[in-house]
């Protein structure tokens, strides 16, 4: 069967955020992102299917996404991290795309250059490329035209340091059995392409999930492809290799632990992220323990050996996690993925974040930062070096969001000396409660992620380990601080609502 941001903040705008939660007395800092309001890509009217976003060498965002229906399309835009030009389809050549929710499409930016790849049922993959910029695209090209017994789907596209692309995708039999990942590869810019090589073969058994994307990184001649498996319905993520360009494929590696055996498919595909210094990331969804969980787990791309694995706890019971999206560099590392359960909102998508590095991404909490109506789906990331930028569906619509990176000053873990009080329960679910440390009047503020209050309190006299219970959280989702102001000082404690 086929199955159909982050907010930059100006320099003053920053100082005026920390400014708010300062001075703060004896406490460490942590770094955190505020995410900006959204801005709205594209309307309901252009569709928002298989959202996927670039950066050019100018520094202008890239934007495509499908629209599926009795007429298919393909559509493009430029951004500026403010705001999006008007969409513009894209010219398929009379070749209808088959294009799903969650895949049917990927781009791929290299400097000045922009690759789009999707897939027509009866005339194979398809390859759309732009010399500037996206200012015009040329024809299609034909990637990949299977035989008539089989067909390919939901590819995914790589560029190396030549500017050549590569495609990874599904082949498989009509029927959807018999399921394998190829590669195929450009040697002149994406105007030709190469006969396919089958790139999952080191993987145990000999099929692969039928409905999953891939996901591809290049670095000189190695290249490496992540895909979940199917072997007799275990369904695990691979990481298989290639040290010639892509050309062949001689080694794999099972990242996965959890070993989900399921006899369909979870369509939700895994992504792969370079930490440099010849370390991976692979993050996927498994339902091997019970619902839809988050996973990742670090690869040595050099020995081929798995290093280490962990998930991300939900922040709802009985959610549904899936469509992980990471981007980052170095120690600097955000996963974005869709959980389910935020009662009228539905899904929405929920972040972690990390500039310490994987161990710290592991502990550190996660928290929902869209809080729309409707479901928020499909997240597309990326990082600049700066700032990180979302695309997502919203609803029916086509939103981003810009993130930066802010130092917070807060406390966390043990309580640090004199702190006045502390936080019965962190994340907080229906009302926040805390018990007093120190006997002295205190005030209370509750901030918003971007520095705005969002309640205001009273200084009140407080007695030593009185309870208080200062409400709101039940109106609450996200990532919030409270100050606590006594004596002459501040302190402020990061806080998550559920």
């Amino acid at each position: 069967m086929r199955y159909s941001i982050c907010f930059l903040l100006s320099k003053s705008h920053v100082v005026a955020f920390l400014l708010a939660l300062a001075p703060i007395i004896g406490h460490a800092q942590t770094t955190d992102i505020v995410w900006s309001s959204p801005v709205e890509v594209a309307t309901s009217s252009f569709g928002a299917s298989s959202p996927k976003m670039g950066l050019l060498s100018d520094g202008r965002l890239v934007a495509v996404w499908g629209k599926p229906g009795s007429s298919p399309k393909i559509y493009f835009a430029h951004g500026d991290g403010s705001s999006f030009e008007t969409p513009v389809q894209l010219n398929t050549a009379g070749i209808p795309p088959d294009i799903y929710g969650f895949g049917g499409l990927d781009m791929a930016v290299f400097e000045n250059k922009i690759f789009v790849v999707f897939e027509n049922f009866d005339l194979g993959v398809q390859l759309l490329r732009s010399e500037d910029g996206g200012a015009t695209f040329l024809p299609p090209v034909s990637v990949y035209d299977p035989p008539a017994s089989d067909w390919t789907t939901l590819a995914s596209v790589a560029v190396d340091a030549q500017g050549n692309p590569m495609v990874s995708v599904i082949q498989a039999l009509a029927s959807e059995e018999n399921a394998r990942y190829i590669m195929v590869r450009s040697e002149d810019g994406g105007a030709s392409f190469l006969p396919p090589v089958v790139a999952s073969e080191p993987a145990a058994g000999e099929y692969v999930c039928e409905c999953c994307p891939s996901d591809i990184r290049v670095a000189g001649d190695t290249v490496w492809l992540v895909f979940r498996n199917n072997f007799d319905n275990l369904r695990d993520i691979w990481v298989s290799r290639s040290t010639d360009g892509g050309a062949s494929f001689t080694d794999a590696c099972d990242v996965d632990a959890t070993d989900w055996v399921v006899n369909a498919c979870p369509i939700s595909g895994p992504q792969l992220h370079d930490l440099g210094n010849d370390s991976l990331l692979a993050i996927w969804m498994s339902a091997a323990t019970g619902p839809g969980r988050i996973y990742a787990a670090t690869l040595h791309g050099g020995t081929m050996q798995k290093g280490w694995q962990f998930d991300m706890p939900a922040i709802n019971s009985n959610a549904l996690q899936s469509f992980p999206v990471v981007a980052g560099k170095g120690d600097t590392i955000c996963v974005v993925y869709e959980e389910t359960g935020f009662g009228v909102n539905g899904a929405e998508l929920v972040y972690r974040f990390s500039n310490l590095g994987i161990q710290n991404l592991a502990t550190v909490p996660s928290a929902n930062f869209t809080q729309s109506l409707g479901n928020q789906r499909y997240p597309s990331l990326l990082f600049d070096g700066e700032t990180f930028h979302l695309l997502y569906q919203s609803g029916g619509s086509l939103d981003y969001r810009r993130g930066n990176m802010a130092i917070i000053n807060v406390t966390t873990g043990s309580l640090a000396p004199g702190k006045p009080v502390r936080l019965v329960s962190n994340p907080v679910s229906t009302e926040i409660v805390l018990e007093v440390l120190t006997e002295a009047p205190m005030r209370f503020s509750l901030l918003s992620s971007l520095g705005e209050v969002v309640e205001d309190w009273q200084e009140t006299n407080y007695s030593l380990h009185e309870i208080i219970h200062l409400g709101k959280a039940s109106s609450l989702v996200g990532l919030y601080f409270l100050r606590i102001e006594t004596a002459g000082k501040v302190w402020v404690e990061k806080l998550v609502a559920y």
